[in-house]
């Protein structure tokens, strides 16, 4: 992972050079007086995806033309004093708000207004120059943005997803184990806390999910991780049902201990269904998920058979009630594993 971030900085770095040295260049081709405002916008523009770029540019660029429209004609025939420049401030700003735009564009209003207030009476083209050469910014930072090495974070995302799988897998086993060997001992809330952090590790997955899907935005060579990102999302979903899962049956384990009896036909059914689990989550790797499917839909269908079946049903009746649930929880997992 690590070495992925350093990567993708080392990328930013490249491109921010490589971008803010053409549109100097660029800006200088046009005629501009201050080329330097294309590199600036290069600089600004550059984020983490393509999505966020262009959003960010579209942005700045209406930030920078409502700050001209308002300020540029109008800075000449005023004074250069502080109350002046807030009531310009004030009245674009309020422009932005009654337009419903971004809170980044009203800070891009107040900025062109300011520049354009200090700098409009000692060079007449400043405001053209800023408006062409924030333009030629934006458009040089996206075109390099795209084209050269863009963002993907697909495989962060696998990694994020794979070390998720094998932490839900050690669960389910503590559970099983909890069960067959452990029982009387009080596990129930060490494992709570265990399926707390899970839940975090899941809403971090969640977000880099998110976060990879919005880097093949616009991205000319993102098409084939499309298919993958779905996939991916199909075995998130069935870890938060799991999560579900393990969150209702813990309970019932816990007050399933405090009447001390399980039986060994319990143990071993119960042992059964979570060492299953386990496995399959265990197994999850999301780079060969077409190889394992089959196989694992096979896992899945014999235990929810072996449900089915009602074997090994153990004669107490006082405990029925947890074994009910268990069987009805377990039941619920397996259907939903199979139906994604």
């Amino acid at each position: 992972m690590k070495k992925k971030n350093f990567e993708s900085k080392t990328a930013l770095v490249w491109k921010m050079a490589i971008a803010s040295a053409i549109s100097w260049e660029l800006a200088k081709l046009i005629g501009s007086d201050h080329p330097y405002l294309a590199p600036i916008s290069v600089v600004l523009c550059l984020q983490t995806t393509i999505d966020q770029s262009i959003r960010y540019s579209f942005h700045r660029m209406t930030g920078t033309a409502i700050g001209i429209i308002l300020t540029a004609n109008l800075v000449s025939h005023l004074d250069m004093n502080g109350w002046i420049l807030g009531l310009l401030l004030l009245s674009g700003a309020f422009i932005a708000k009654w337009l419903k735009l971004d809170e980044t564009v009203i800070h891009q209003v107040a900025l062109t207004i300011v520049l354009i207030f200090t700098f409009e009476r000692k060079s007449k083209d400043y405001a053209f120059d800023r408006i062409m050469d924030t333009l030629i910014g934006i458009v040089v930072a996206i075109s390099i943005h795209m084209f050269l090495f863009p963002p993907d974070f697909t495989k962060k995302a696998a990694k994020s997803l794979e070390k998720l799988s094998n932490q839900l897998s050690g669960i389910l086993s503590e559970l099983s184990n909890w069960i067959q060997m452990e029982w009387g001992q009080e596990k129930g809330n060490m494992i709570e806390n265990k399926i707390h952090q899970f839940l975090q590790e899941l809403h971090a997955t969640k977000e880099m999910l998110n976060t990879a899907s919005n880097s093949l935005k616009f991205n000319p060579f993102g098409k084939k991780h499309h298919s993958l990102l779905k996939k991916y999302d199909m075995e998130l979903k069935k870890m938060s049902k799991c999560y579900d899962y393990i969150s209702t049956i813990v309970t019932t384990l816990k007050e399933w201990e405090k009447e001390g009896h399980l039986s060994s036909s319990d143990q071993m059914e119960a042992g059964i269904y979570l060492q299953a689990f386990s496995k399959f989550f265990g197994n999850l790797s999301v780079q060969r998920q077409n190889e394992l499917k089959k196989g694992r839909d096979r896992d899945l269908q014999g235990l929810l058979d072996l449900l089915q079946s009602k074997i090994l049903m153990s004669s107490q009746p006082s405990y029925q009630v947890y074994r009910d649930s268990f069987n009805l929880e377990t039941k619920k997992l397996v259907k939903d594993l199979l139906l994604n």
